[in-house]
């Protein structure tokens, strides 16, 4: 676990956890973005693969995949309480 001790990695981390945190931000996620994403995740995760190893690589992927997908699902509930009133009213 000496990968912990290393500027780089942790730089690579914060670009796979920018990538997937990105998502809960957006407004509309098109085909594009999405690739864009995507890639960037899958770069950063690579990276670390061929730098750090194997292991690094899959904690750094799994801890961004997590986080992202906590805040998408934060973000879709936060959204599904924001439109629940005006979808309420509409229907009257």
């Amino acid at each position: 676990m000496i990968f912990i001790s290393e500027p780089a990695y942790w730089m690579l981390l914060a670009a796979s956890l920018s990538a997937c945190c990105a998502a809960a931000f957006m407004q509309r996620i098109c085909r594009i973005r999405g690739a864009a994403l995507l890639s960037v995740f899958a770069g950063a995760s690579g990276t670390t693969w061929l730098l750090f190893g194997p292991i690094a690589a899959i904690i750094s992927a799994s801890f961004s995949a997590a986080i992202g997908l906590v805040l998408l699902i934060a973000s879709l509930v936060r959204s599904g309480i924001r439109s629940m009133p005006n979808s309420r009213f509409e229907e009257r």
